[in-house]
């Protein structure tokens, strides 16, 4: 298991207290799904979709505490943000803004976040 001393405290406060865990208050429009088998992570978003853009997100994740606590803080940089090719990079810009680029041990855990969230679009 990889030490969760590296993870900043912020994520790790989302691994201690997880936010929005299964599908968002009055369902999901959109669903992705992403998994790693080289560390058995698999995550699942929910985006509910209004009027274009995202209104409400939710997850459902096993694996290494990075995917479950980065999972966790994307439910809440994912509201707001235009539904489109593009959604992946803008939450990954939203997320470096708010935690930082992630250490390199860290970075699948981001990579299968833009994974599942591209999937939820194309879904």
């Amino acid at each position: 298991m990889r030490p969760m001393n590296r993870l900043p405290e912020a994520l790790l406060q989302h691994l201690r207290d997880p936010r929005h865990v299964g599908e968002p208050a009055g369902g999901a429009t959109h669903r992705g799904e992403a998994q790693n088998p080289a560390c058995r992570d698999l995550l699942v978003i929910f985006l509910r979709v209004e009027e274009g853009c995202v209104g409400a997100a939710g997850f459902q994740a096993t694996g290494c505490p990075a995917a479950l606590g980065m999972s966790s803080a994307a439910t809440e940089l994912l509201p707001g943000l235009v539904l489109g090719a593009g959604l992946p990079e803008q939450l990954r810009e939203r997320f470096v803004e708010a935690y930082g680029e992630p250490e390199a041990m860290h970075r699948h855990a981001l990579n299968l976040l833009m994974e599942a969230v591209s999937n939820a679009v194309r879904g």
